[in-house]
């Protein structure tokens, strides 16, 4: 009989420590991001939000190009650091089998920023550029130049990547964009990497339209099987998606980057 007592008792502790692992897992949400934006953001305007909800949020900084990899192996909850235009380069197609946006947050306009041109100098057709390689951004790079007349137009191959760059535009990579910088004329560059390296935006050179802020917003990432067949999974994230289109992010948003980076809130839930 006390064998048996203490075998039932010793059950009932591990089933209680098994339960109360489950429940902690429930309730923290882990998210992989770039330093620059988007950690600062979870941790100053949203992580108030989502403890309110009884969760906690741990923020991982991250590099870009081991996120999504991160997300569909389940090392983290979700990432922040990319727009949809990447996330289906990443996927290989619009249906995001692995990865998939839940929420738009923020856009980020591209800005062509001064290299090695004098203080005051203005673009021109003949100027050297560097614009980013991945294909993504280096689209994004040869519309604003178009748009600003600083460029007639580029070719794109069967697949609709830029091909036959003019020898005027570098692709460089982004890790190197803002150290390589004076080394042209001019540089396009996405503008966390920007402001990672503190570089100063200069308000009166050609920046990205609005009008692509729909399809180039940051949005939160996650991991779509998990999101449609895991229920704790799901209510987690969607905790942590209704923080991110609170009014609050978009006020501090507006506040610490002062339209250098503009909030851009949409719900992408299905």
């Amino acid at each position: 009989m006390k064998r048996t007592l203490i075998a039932f008792f010793a059950f009932a502790v591990a089933s209680a420590s098994l339960a109360s692992c489950s429940d902690s897992a429930d309730k923290k949400i882990s998210i992989a991001a770039s330093e620059i934006p988007h950690a600062q953001i979870l941790n100053e305007a949203v992580k108030p939000l989502v403890e309110a909800k009884g969760y906690t949020l741990e923020v991982k900084v991250l590099d870009w190009t081991l996120q999504n990899d991160a997300v569909a192996n389940n090392e983290y909850d979700g990432n922040y650091f990319q727009h949809r235009p990447y996330l289906q380069q990443y996927a290989g197609n619009s249906n995001y089998e692995k990865v998939e946006p839940i929420v738009a947050v923020h856009f980020e306009p591209l800005r062509i920023y001064r290299g090695k041109a004098a203080s005051g100098a203005k673009p021109t057709k003949d100027s050297t550029f560097e614009i980013c390689a991945d294909s993504s951004n280096e689209k994004r790079a040869l519309d604003l130049l178009v748009s600003a007349k600083l460029l007639d137009g580029y070719d794109v191959d069967a697949e609709g990547n830029p091909t036959n760059l003019p020898s005027n535009i570098t692709l460089i990579d982004e890790s190197i964009l803002a150290s390589s910088l004076t080394d042209y004329d001019f540089g396009v560059l996405p503008c966390n990497t920007a402001l990672t390296a503190n570089l100063t935006a200069d308000t009166s050179l050609p920046v990205e339209a609005d009008t692509v802020a729909d399809k180039n917003a940051n949005v939160l990432a996650v991991n779509t099987s998990k999101y449609t067949n895991d229920s704790a999974y799901k209510a987690k994230i969607d905790v942590l998606a209704d923080a991110l289109l609170d009014k609050s992010v978009a006020t501090y948003i507006n506040t610490a980057w002062n339209n250098v980076i503009e909030p851009f809130q949409k719900d992408l839930r299905k």
